[in-house]
C-alpha cells in the first residue's frame, strides 16, 4: 500500500512536533526539518489544524504546535483524513471503477480486509508510540 505524499508529510510534521511538544515551530522551520517546500508544508499544517490536531498562531511570535498530547493522536485518524477519496484499487473507486473481473472477482474482498487491517493497526497506534524513548 502506498500513501500519498501529503499523508507522508503530515505524519513527518506531527512526528517533529511530537518530539518536542513544548516547542512552537514555524512552517519554514518544519519545512526545513522534513525536507519539503514551505508552501506544501503550509497546506499540510492548515489541514492538520482544520482536523483539530494542530494549533496555529500568526505574526511575529506565531507558529504551530500540537493541539493534543502525542498519546491522544491516532495515526489512523491522520491517514484517513489525508487518504480520503483515494481508491486502493480500481474497484474501490466511488463510481465503481472499470474492473473487467466483476462480478466474479473475490480479490476485492481480500484487498478490503487487508486495507481494514492496515487502518485498524494505525488506529491502535498513537503518535507517542512512534517516538523514541526519552534520553536517560
Amino acid at each position: 500500500m502506498r500513501l500519498l505524499a501529503a499523508t507522508d508529510v503530515a505524519l513527518r510534521v506531527l512526528m517533529r512536533l511530537a518530539a518536542d511538544p513544548a516547542r512552537r515551530r514555524s512552517a519554514e522551520a518544519l519545512a526545513q526539518e522534513v525536507g519539503v517546500p514551505r508552501n506544501h508544508v503550509h497546506k499540510i499544517i492548515q489541514e492538520l489544524a482544520e482536523a483539530g490536531l494542530l494549533r496555529t498562531w500568526r505574526g511575529a511570535g506565531g507558529g504551530v504546535e500540537l493541539a493534543a498530547a502525542p498519546a491522544a493522536i491516532r495515526l489512523g485518524e491522520v491517514v484517513r483524513r489525508f487518504e480520503a477519496g483515494q481508491a486502493l484499487v480500481e474497484c474501490f473507486r466511488a463510481d465503481g471503477g472499470a474492473c473487467c473481473l466483476s462480478p466474479e472477482c473475490l480479490l476485492r474482498g481480500v484487498l478490503w480486509q487487508a486495507r481494514e487491517a492496515f487502518l485498524a493497526r494505525l488506529d491502535a497506534t498513537t503518535l507517542a508510540d512512534c517516538l523514541p524513548p526519552p534520553a536517560a
